[in-house]
């Protein structure tokens, strides 16, 4: 059987109790309380390993994909610096293109970008000349303080505190 069935027989025992009279019944009834009980924690357990293995698993990944995230950025930094040394070769020698089997290179102009000494000192200098030169995000909502204000008896329409529950594996 499957936990939820167990789940569903409890029900099922429960609502069977007010029907008893006598007491071998109510003995029997108690008897298949008890291995029905056991049935359903032996089924649990079961269920609580296989989320232990599920997470240990999650972590292994995750793991995994830190190691391949470093390895893909190290990949990347090494390729950057390689183009930039391959820039300055090409650049010293006069080349603008390069045609090989395996490969080519070519020099190209970049479009103009601008490139500020101090972002804060432009941002500042922007607030007060020209705001359209900066791009505004929405506010955050600060949930943790939202839950004290809450906490301290005041009201918000459309705010309310929940609690939900969860199971803790251990």
């Amino acid at each position: 059987m499957k936990l939820y069935e167990y789940a569903e027989e409890f029900g099922a025992l429960f609502d069977s109790l007010d029907e008893m009279d006598g007491e071998e019944m109510e003995q029997a009834w108690f008897d298949t309380l008890e291995s029905v009980e056991a049935e359903f924690d032996d089924k649990a357990e079961n269920v609580i390993a296989f989320i232990k293995e599920l997470n240990a698993q999650a972590a292994a990944l995750k793991e995994q994909e830190k190691a391949f995230a470093e390895r893909r950025r190290a990949k990347e930094h090494h390729a950057e610096r390689l183009k930039k040394y391959l820039l300055g070769c090409m650049n010293t020698v006069g080349r603008k293109k390069i045609d090989r089997p395996m490969g080519c290179a070519s020099v190209r102009n970049t479009p103009e970008f601008p490139r500020f000494e101090d972002e804060a000192a432009f941002a500042d200098w922007a607030l007060a000349n020209d705001s359209s030169l900066l791009r505004f995000r929405p506010p955050e909502i600060d949930k943790t303080a939202v839950k004290k204000y809450l906490q301290a008896g005041n009201e918000i329409d459309g705010v309310r505190l929940e609690r939900s529950q969860s199971v803790i594996i251990k």
